[in-house]
């Protein structure tokens, strides 16, 4: 299988996708890792086309199968908005190549104050992953997805067996009790007209007097896929040599949205906040027609001014008492 990507403990708070080699590496109790597994499909910096003088060429990557254990629901779905950005035509074959060399396996969690999954409909496991657990504390109940996942179940067949009536219970149970942990209850189908309805809200100036454009919720996030292409080249005394990268950029740098002639079009922390609000709550109208946030958390845990507080802002904008900012009652 290659590989194998999971969740490890990198400090006393934080958990990061790593490679492993043993089951002690990993890190179960992993809520949410620092960035999501977009990492492995589409990476921070990647080479889309080389130049070796006078022939352009596109940079095919050697792609070696691999896995990745512990995807939780929010990050499958995120994956799956990705699939649909990606992979619509026309494709993008880097993304591509990664996605058909992965072997995802995902593994049930349990809410924290920061999580608003279930609210935004990705707190089950639906598709993008081969096999699926959930934990039942002293067995895992395995979902398969598909004949490569069926086939790996066979090859370690003494590991398993058929579930039975009370796994079956176990189960039900586990999400059942699970569905009942979360603090955040919404109706995502509403989002859309509170962020139209909600366009000239003066949160959003108070919110963007508090930005500092510091890019921290874009890497972070399941689903943000902004990015800039920079072009490197390499003199030597015969010819050149280049490459033309694809990095990842954020919506909420002052020069995102600068254009020639000096313009820029989002000037201020304001204009590009609340275009970032838009784009997670009011989502890819015409690519995948569903709001681009997953209710993972990361946005709000990484946001160094605290302004990344999603559950917040809608309950603002829907006119609802609310919990302010610092988490006291409005």
């Amino acid at each position: 299988m290659g590989s194998v990507y999971a969740p490890v403990r990198v400090s006393d708070q934080s958990f990061a996708f790593r490679s492993v080699r043993d089951e002690a590496e990993i890190a179960f109790e992993a809520l949410r890792t620092i960035l999501p597994p977009k990492k492995f499909f589409y990476p921070a910096k990647e080479t889309i086309l080389e130049c070796d003088g006078d022939e352009v060429k596109e940079h095919i990557e050697v792609v070696e199968p691999f896995a990745v254990f512990g995807v939780h629901p929010c990050d499958l779905a995120g994956l799956n908005a990705l699939d649909k950005i990606f992979l619509s035509t026309p494709q993008d074959s880097h993304y591509q190549r990664r996605r058909r060399a992965a072997f995802i396996i995902g593994l049930s969690c349990l809410p924290d104050k920061h999580c608003f999954c279930k609210a935004m409909k990705a707190d089950a496991p639906g598709k993008g992953y081969d096999l699926f657990l959930t934990d039942l504390e002293d067995k895992y109940f395995v979902q398969v997805n598909n004949q490569e996942a069926f086939e790996f179940i066979l090859s370690c067949k003494e590991f398993m067996h058929l579930a039975s009536d009370q796994d079956n219970q176990g189960y039900k149970k586990f999400w059942n009790d699970r569905d009942s942990m979360f603090e955040h209850n919404f109706d995502s189908a509403q989002l859309p007209n509170l962020m139209d309805l909600g366009w000239d809200h003066p949160l959003w100036q108070e919110l963007g007097e508090r930005c500092l454009s510091c890019g921290n919720c874009t890497p972070v996030c399941p689903t943000c896929y902004c990015f800039d292409m920079t072009d490197v080249a390499m003199f030597n005394s015969e010819k050149v040599e280049a490459e033309r990268q694809r990095v990842w950029d954020s919506c909420q740098f002052s020069g995102f949205a600068a254009v020639a002639g000096g313009e820029n079009f989002r000037p201020g922390p304001v204009d590009r906040l609340k275009f970032w609000y838009r784009h997670k709550l009011h989502g890819f109208e015409d690519p995948i027609e569903i709001p681009s946030c997953v209710g993972c958390g990361r946005c709000t845990v990484s946001c160094p001014s605290g302004i990344d507080d999603l559950p917040g802002v809608i309950r603002i904008l829907a006119g609802r008492p609310q919990l302010n900012l610092e988490g006291e009652i409005a």
